[in-house]
């Protein structure tokens, strides 16, 4: 049975005083020289930790504001809805038998903490904080991967260039509020639209990116019209023009095929972007 006695005061306390146990950090060390810590680390530090006490069982449960409540069981093990119901929300280390000291269970409990907020920080990074999708770093280092395996094993994509039309207007007559409720409406209609392992991305201002995964050229109007179909299904009176490039075919570099993409968008609206 999982001990169900989460560190109270006293005991955190005592660990903050003790310092924290070298082998937590030892092994975060590695996990840094292996790659980033991440999820992965908090299960490796669990495994540890069961051979360094033969646990039978452990579970860390985490809480912050940025990521809510988390739980993570040894070995990644299913959570039976009991044993979460009877763990609760309290941040700590349950573990059977119970035989781990508070300042040990308060270091793993930390540095587990630091190893997710971390992943958040880099997902977030990678994210763009008005529409929730790729930003466009992200969306560069996802067109070079998709390009070097289109060029390397012969998979096809297609890129979709995508702007709002008469955006600027929205602005103009409606205030940049309005201008950023429509393009988060525009965002959440582009991640309805997509393919699982599409990735939807905002380049900038009004101006998006979609790349088709396994796609020759005709999946893109399959593409456009589920986002017609979303932008109408929100009530949103938008209208956008796209242009489309697609690899190995045309190219497989990306910037050639970002701007064959993006000349093909001009072409459709007049030689300029509104």
């Amino acid at each position: 049975m999982l001990n169900l006695n989460s560190p109270n005061k006293a005991d955190v306390d005592h660990a903050v005083l003790s310092g924290y146990e070298p082998w937590v950090f030892q092994t975060m060390l590695g996990e840094l020289g292996d790659g980033e810590l991440g999820i992965n680390f908090i299960y490796v530090l669990l495994e540890r930790l069961a051979t360094r006490y033969a646990l039978s069982d452990a579970v860390l449960v985490l809480s912050d504001d940025a990521f809510g409540t988390q739980t993570f069981r040894l070995g990644a093990r299913v959570q039976p809805a009991e044993l979460v119901v009877r763990l609760g929300v309290e941040p700590g280390l349950y573990c059977e038998p119970d035989v781990v000291p508070p300042a040990e269970s308060e270091a793993v409990r930390v540095a587990a903490q630091l190893a997710l907020s971390l992943q958040l920080a880099r997902f977030s990074a990678g994210q763009d904080w008005l529409t929730n999708i790729a930003n466009r770093r992200s969306f560069d280092a996802a067109l070079k991967v998709a390009s070097a395996r289109s060029a390397r094993y012969g998979w096809p994509f297609t890129l979709v260039v995508v702007d709002i039309d008469e955006f600027k207007n929205f602005n103009d007559e409606s205030g940049h509020e309005y201008g950023d409720y429509m393009l988060r409406q525009f965002g959440f209609a582009l991640r309805r639209s997509v393919r699982g392992g599409d990735t939807p991305a905002r380049i900038g201002g009004d101006e998006f990116a979609v790349i088709l995964n396994n796609a020759e050229g005709n999946e893109a109007l399959g593409f456009t019209d589920r986002l017609r179909v979303q932008l109408k299904a929100g009530g949103n009176q938008l209208g956008f023009s796209f242009g489309t490039a697609t690899s190995p075919r045309e190219s497989t570099d990306p910037v050639e095929l970002y701007r064959i993409a993006d000349a093909r968008l001009y072409e459709k609206k007049g030689g300029g972007h509104s």
